[in-house]
């Protein structure tokens, strides 16, 4: 979901992921929003309703939203790439697969950039 314009994903993928890193509000809630997709999707499945996968990704979209806007992902070019950007870049790739999976469940095609 993020295009490197410096190199600097390069540099915190060097970094062993850490998720006692991710301590914001907004990570903590995207991250137990990607927990919830297993348990929804055999719901949907069960009931034969794929509108809860549709409300899901909403959701998810929404939360991941709101991280991205609370959390710097990458820093900013003058300040050093930490432990913090490798789980935050792990963060954003989980997000990014779960919303791909969710739609391509519903048969719509996810875009590779945004």
């Amino acid at each position: 979901m993020l295009a490197d314009g410096d190199g600097q994903l390069g540099e915190a993928h060097a970094f062993v992921f850490d998720p006692a890193t991710l301590t914001d509000p907004t990570e903590t809630q995207l991250i137990a929003r990607i927990a919830q997709f297993p348990a929804v999707v055999a719901k949907a499945a069960g009931l034969r309703e794929p509108h809860r996968v549709a409300r899901y990704l909403e959701d998810l979209a929404g939360d991941f939203h709101r991280w991205y806007d609370a959390c710097r992902v990458i820093p900013l070019s003058e300040d050093p790439v930490e432990p913090v950007h490798a789980a935050r870049l792990a963060l954003n790739d989980a997000a990014g697969q779960v919303l791909r999976n969710g739609l391509g469940l519903l048969g719509v095609s996810a875009p590779d950039r945004m």
